[in-house]
């Protein structure tokens, strides 16, 4: 009731001051035509200040109805903080926004705001919905990845056959450069040439949590000034060296992982796990892990059998696809191919990781950094069979 008398009130007074300066149309229609700007101050920068005066009023519901009723102009500085809604237009809206804002009926939470850091903090909201619709309206997207053994490839061709993203790999192994791809850093260059998203993926060897520190190490050097917009991917599969050598336990192979999922993300980059089916349902099938980490599913099949918690990739096919031809039309070679069911590039540019600077508010984004200093006891270089490459051991996954 004490808002609906205040409304009445309010109505009242402004109907009242309307006659009282309607009289005034003459001298307001000569400003007009003269020029004269109308404004009692332009030292005030303040949104909702119509008059300029330092104070947001009922007066300044005034100004506002004689401008758009063109019986008084206003400054440039006074359309500016005039325009309430930031519609880039004045008009009647405003008028009840500052009537409504007066007596209690409408929280405006940036009235009375400086104008510009008001119209930035709109934007930045408007941004950040675009940005969380991009990310939770999302199907799948399509890409490869590859390696030196895919050759010369014709990234531009790649985009127009229809794939949006590659994962490229950095390498394999310990931090040893003769471990890195020889095509990497010209992929790289290749895919943002072309205008596809990019990500990278190690191969790894590790067989102990130094060896996977040191895996992070190898990844941090070979990333460092780039700006990837896919995941950077820990390749885990099983293979004759690790055979050999004597494959790490369930608990221990899950401390390897963790150890690299874990040091790639405190440097600011978001990791992802490439694996197979059973080690999903075994060494990684920890709550901890999989609650913290996204996963990479390798399977190559019509449809995939993992489903314990939801994927943010699935590699469907590599030289055997029983979904579609392993080849692109108008390259060479067979292709590992993928579905990716998370928009990353708007996750990892929106939250800042990757070396991009967050575009969401603070609010929701916020990376750690850092870097892993302790590298791998010193051993032999892999010897050159080993130099792992995606899906080789998942075949028959």
């Amino acid at each position: 009731m004490k808002k609906l008398i205040a409304i009445i009130m309010l109505a009242v007074l402004l109907a009242t001051s309307f006659s009282a300066y309607a009289a005034e149309t003459d001298t307001a229609t000569m400003s007009l035509k003269s020029g004269v700007v109308w404004s009692a101050s332009d030292s005030s920068n303040l949104l909702g200040d119509v008059d300029g005066d330092g104070v947001i009023n009922i007066g300044d519901a005034l100004y506002l109805q004689y401008y758009i009723s063109q019986l008084r102009p206003l400054s440039t500085k006074g359309v500016n903080r005039a325009d309430i809604d930031m519609n880039n237009a004045v008009e009647s809206a405003d008028v009840t926004l500052i009537q409504r804002w007066l007596v209690g009926l409408e929280e405006v939470d940036y009235m009375g705001a400086d104008v510009d850091q008001a119209k930035a903090e709109i934007r930045q909201k408007q941004r950040d919905q675009q940005i969380l619709n991009a990310i939770h309206h999302f199907t799948r997207a399509k890409g490869v990845d590859i390696s030196e053994h895919n050759g010369n490839i014709d990234m531009n061709k790649l985009k127009a056959a229809g794939y949006s993203f590659v994962i490229i790999r950095l390498g394999y192994g310990d931090d040893e450069y003769d471990q890195d791809d020889a095509m990497f850093e010209q992929n790289v260059k290749k895919a943002e040439a072309a205008g596809l998203h990019w990500g990278a993926y190690i191969y790894s060897y590790a067989l102990s949590v130094g060896e996977a520190r040191s895996e992070v190490n190898h990844t941090l050097r070979l990333l460092k000034g780039k700006h990837p917009t896919m995941p950077i991917a820990f390749d885990w599969e099983d293979d004759d060296y690790k055979q050999r050598m004597g494959m790490p336990s369930d608990a221990n192979v899950l401390k390897i992982a963790s150890t690299y999922m874990d040091g790639i993300r405190s440097a600011g980059y978001y990791p992802i796990i490439y694996t197979g089916y059973h080690w999903l349902k075994g060494a990684f099938s920890d709550y901890t892990f999989l609650n913290k980490n996204d996963i990479w599913l390798a399977q190559w099949s019509t449809s995939y059998d993992y489903h314990d918690r939801p994927i943010g990739m699935w590699q469907y096919g590599g030289e055997t696809n029983y979904i579609e031809s392993p080849y692109i039309s108008g390259l060479n070679g067979i292709f590992d191919k993928n579905y990716s069911y998370k928009n990353y590039p708007w996750i990892i540019k929106g939250y800042g990781y990757n070396n991009h600077t967050a575009q969401l508010s603070s609010a929701y984004a916020s990376t750690g950094s850092g870097y892993v200093e302790e590298i791998a006891p010193e051993r032999e270089n892999l010897p050159p069979e080993c130099d792992g490459v995606m899906g080789d051991s998942l075949k028959t996954e």
